[in-house]
């Protein structure tokens, strides 16, 4: 029998290269450049950010698809087969794509529901507030890789709706800027610091 995924060593992967883009950043900050480098560069981490949040989303629905097959092959009247081995699992995962895509938050767990069911689904345990910054991290990826009339508009809807703002800034900006909040996730630190947090906490819970 196939060896089942080590969803551990997939974890402990994401966060090590989630501490380093921000230890890179924190040791950026500490050198005294121009402000616009600094910007950028907390710009550029956050879309690095929500890539290892993308990658370790497909991984981690992958392995619960490899651990937990029942649903889907139930749902599908597959008799006779226990297992669904990993690299079956991926393929699954991805509908036969390339890669695995998810537009939102409530996307993916829809896409999770119908692969593993909703008792399965790791995504479920995401508190709402933090799916809404994922969500807001995937609008400030979008603003700064594309720029794009929708990308723009839905970048300033999710900052209006996760941090409660009336002018927005840039993506640059406002990742620099402390978050004074008390409802933050990383109160007195960037909120750059505080996304980093919520995918930490994520790749936790899940």
């Amino acid at each position: 029998m196939p060896r089942p995924i080590d969803l551990n060593k997939i974890k402990n992967q994401s966060k090590k290269e989630l501490r380093e883009m921000i230890v890179r950043y924190e040791n950026v900050r500490t050198l005294n450049l121009h402000y616009l480098y600094l910007r950028w560069t907390a710009k550029m981490t956050a879309v690095e950010i929500y890539a290892v949040w993308e990658r370790y989303a497909e991984a981690r629905l992958i392995a619960a698809l490899n651990h937990s097959p029942h649903h889907f092959l139930s749902g599908h009247e597959v008799y006779g087969v226990r297992v669904i081995p990993a690299g079956l699992a991926a393929y699954l995962t991805r509908a036969g794509r390339p890669y695995f895509d998810f537009r939102s938050m409530e996307d993916l767990i829809n896409k999770a529901d119908r692969l593993v069911g909703k008792t399965i689904n790791p995504f479920r345990k995401i508190p709402g507030a933090f799916r809404g910054y994922l969500d807001t991290l995937s609008a400030i990826r979008n603003f700064v890789a594309h720029k794009s009339k929708a990308a723009i508009t839905q970048y300033r809807t999710h900052l209006r709706r996760t941090y409660s703002m009336k002018f927005i800034p840039e993506p640059d900006e406002f990742l620099n800027a402390r978050d004074y909040r008390k409802s933050s996730p990383a109160r007195y630190e960037t909120r750059l610091h505080g996304l980093a947090k919520v995918v930490e906490y994520s790749i936790d819970h899940t």
